[in-house]
């Protein structure tokens, strides 16, 4: 059950403190956003540097494709009986390397964005990759998920927990971005 403002009444203590983290950085991405033009969605601060629209788009294709991952997880996961109730085993620590993760990279292909599309189209894209985010989630809510992991192109090795964890840390490192495009002395003002 999803409440207002996309927070979700989580059995799971552990689903509950990494989607209050995920969903606080799509609020602060959102208010962000919220009210720019077109000219300022496609506003590049630099040859090659990512317009906020791009941004926005990049994070939409992002989240889908943490979607898939975490499903691919999920169906390994019940392959090998690694899905229990909780007490069966112990939930594996989520946090991920920040330090290593905040490091410039370049985005796999399939992530890479597309140019110059509306605000709501955006939004409206990054609505519907985060419930289908929370759908795939709410499968094993209540349960406990085993280590079964995917590799990730910078962090290595993730399991469930902390891909989901991911999901809010791309938001602000990419939220930060944004905040650096608004403030670049040729940024449009409206």
């Amino acid at each position: 059950m999803v409440t207002e403002g996309g927070v979700r009444g989580w059995t799971s203590a552990t689903l509950e403190e990494i989607w209050r983290e995920n969903t606080t950085a799509r609020k602060a991405l959102l208010d962000e956003v919220r009210g720019l033009s077109e000219a300022q969605l496609a506003f590049q601060p630099a040859p090659g540097r990512w317009s906020i629209g791009e941004i926005l788009d990049h994070l939409c294709l992002a989240e889908r494709s943490i979607t898939r991952v975490v499903s691919k997880i999920l169906q390994q996961a019940a392959g090998r009986g690694l899905i229990g109730e909780p007490g069966s085993m112990d939930v594996p620590p989520y946090r991920i390397d920040l330090a290593t993760y905040n490091r410039p990279a370049a985005a796999p292909q399939s992530v890479r964005p597309s140019p110059e599309q509306p605000l709501d189209r955006l939004c409206s894209g990054l609505q519907e990759s985060r419930e289908r985010l929370l759908e795939v989630t709410g499968r094993v809510d209540g349960r406990v998920v085993g280590n079964v992991t995917i590799r990730h192109f910078q962090l290595g090795d993730l399991h469930f927990y902390q891909w989901l964890a991911l999901e809010g840390a791309h938001e602000a490192k990419h939220l930060a971005q944004i905040r650096q495009a608004k403030s670049h002395p040729d940024f449009p003002k409206d």
